[in-house]
């Protein structure tokens, strides 16, 4: 049995961890140069501020750890949402029960030209994904809305409202 659809495999893209902690960067930032500027501050805050420089990015390294090891798999049927550093975890949807969808940029998104895609489902331990970190010019939304209505269509589920 060919499939119809092809296999759709998504990462956050690497901007996204600084779209996420464009504070925590910043505080980095400033604390190196504050600790590299001799005579701006009194000798007793440098062993301090290099600390807290160091749990800075030992966070941030963490979080991109994390970030890269999120993948989102789209096939005919289903989306799987695979994360983790030490342990994976997997999350499935089935696409016959995705509901809707939405799309949102925030201003520093909006600056590396990323978005986060929206996914809402009647899924019980998952009724809301979010997809991270995706390129703006990919158009996600069109490909799932494609995928859910071949599967509503597949297993003959017809959605009706009650408008009036």
């Amino acid at each position: 049995m060919s499939q119809k659809y092809p296999v759709i495999i998504l990462r956050p893209h690497r901007l996204q961890i600084v779209v996420e902690n464009m504070g925590s960067i910043l505080c980095l930032a400033l604390f190196l140069v504050l600790a590299g500027w001799d005579g701006l501050l009194p000798e007793a805050l440098f062993p301090f501020l290099m600390t807290a420089a160091a749990i800075l990015l030992a966070n941030l390294f963490c979080k991109y750890l994390y970030l890269s090891r999120v993948r989102y798999t789209i096939n005919e049927e289903q989306l799987q949402y695979e994360y983790g550093i030490f342990s994976i975890q997997r999350d499935y949807i089935e696409l016959y029960r995705v509901v809707d969808y939405s799309e949102q940029r925030s201003f520093p998104q909006r600056l590396f030209s990323l978005k986060t895609v929206s996914i809402y489902s009647g899924d019980k331990t998952c009724p809301r994904l979010d997809v991270v970190g995706i390129r703006n010019q990919t158009d996600l939304i069109k490909v799932i809305r494609e995928r859910v209505e071949y599967n509503k269509k597949k297993r003959n589920i017809h959605e009706f409202t009650n408008i009036r």
